[in-house]
């Protein structure tokens, strides 16, 4: 598929990628997971759909010559031949699951932009094909949904890792489950963006406040101290946290603690008991509860199935 009619003249100088260029046997898709040591820091583009996944840790991203700080939980789309660059910030590691992929992958029958418009208008992925000025910086996911595309993407993964029959027809079907669940929580986001002139001024303290969080969050913390580290009142914290989020801030801690547990049930052979207390719960009823709701499996369950 031919998008040189999306290449702006003014960007013509910052080098363009290809899927040539990942060396990926000519397939029309390759993903990678990389760290602030494999990444790519020069502002570039690229003649394909790229979308970006932070796993862990803090880095900046600049699109549109604005810089917007990225954590975990983050993820953006971006459109072919739109300039951006990410950056790692001081020495704090970043993980990122980038996942690249050409038009005619999702859909062959792609012979023209327009059906491309229209499948996506479909699929809830507006942001795609849109000019630099309307890219969407990023869209942060937690609790159920965070769970749901780290494990599609996690899939992803293993099948173009082994690559065993079919490999690329699981991927296609996962690739199209991710957009449209990323879709849904982008028009979640449009919908209650009447107040986002607001709660843009206090982003930077929230953004701090969810650093803390992502860092600390096998520690005891009230909601109270994270407000006073945001230098904001109780209320005012919990209505501009859920608006960067999406979720409350119980909701927000409790996912990374549950997710937290699931890494350590299949990595670990340790004790239910102890992983509860490592990711952060005091209460070994109320983690069972809250892992069931999020996984719907008992910890002895999940373990038993291997993840």
């Amino acid at each position: 598929m031919d998008f040189s009619n999306f290449d702006d003249v003014r960007f013509k100088k910052i080098p363009l990628l290809t899927m040539k260029d990942n060396n990926n046997g000519g397939l029309l898709f390759y993903i990678r997971k990389y760290n602030r040591n494999t990444i790519t820091p020069e502002l570039h583009r690229h003649n394909y759909v790229q979308t970006n996944y932070i796993c862990q840790g803090r880095g900046r991203h600049v699109i549109n010559n604005h810089s917007f700080d990225i954590v975990k939980g983050d993820i953006f789309i971006i459109p072919p031949y739109i300039p951006h660059q990410i950056m790692p910030v001081d020495d704090v590691d970043i993980e990122i699951i980038e996942f690249e992929f050409e038009p005619e992958f999702i859909n062959q029958n792609f012979n023209s932009i327009e059906n491309i418009r229209s499948f996506f208008d479909f699929a809830y992925i507006e942001p795609f094909l849109v000019s630099e000025s309307q890219v969407k910086p990023r869209l942060n996911l937690a609790g159920e949904i965070q769970i749901e595309v780290e494990r599609i993407l996690n899939n992803v993964l293993h099948e173009y890792k082994n690559r065993m029959v079919g490999f690329d027809l699981i991927i296609r079907a996962l690739l199209l489950n991710l957009l449209v669940i990323v879709g849904r929580e982008f028009s979640k986001s449009i919908e209650t963006n009447q107040d986002s002139l607001l709660y843009d001024s206090h982003r930077g303290s929230i953004m701090k406040a969810i650093q803390y969080i992502n860092e600390n969050y096998t520690e005891d913390f009230s909601i109270d101290f994270i407000a006073s580290k945001a230098m904001l009142s109780k209320s005012y914290f919990c209505y501009f946290f859920k608006n960067v989020t999406g979720k409350t801030f119980v909701e927000y801690l409790n996912g990374l603690r549950i997710s937290k547990s699931m890494e350590l049930l299949k990595q670990s052979h340790k004790k239910i008991l102890d992983i509860c207390y490592e990711s952060g719960f005091k209460n070994i009823s109320h983690f069972n509860r809250l892992f069931k709701q999020h996984t719907g499996l008992s910890p002895t369950a999940y373990r038993k199935l291997g993840g």
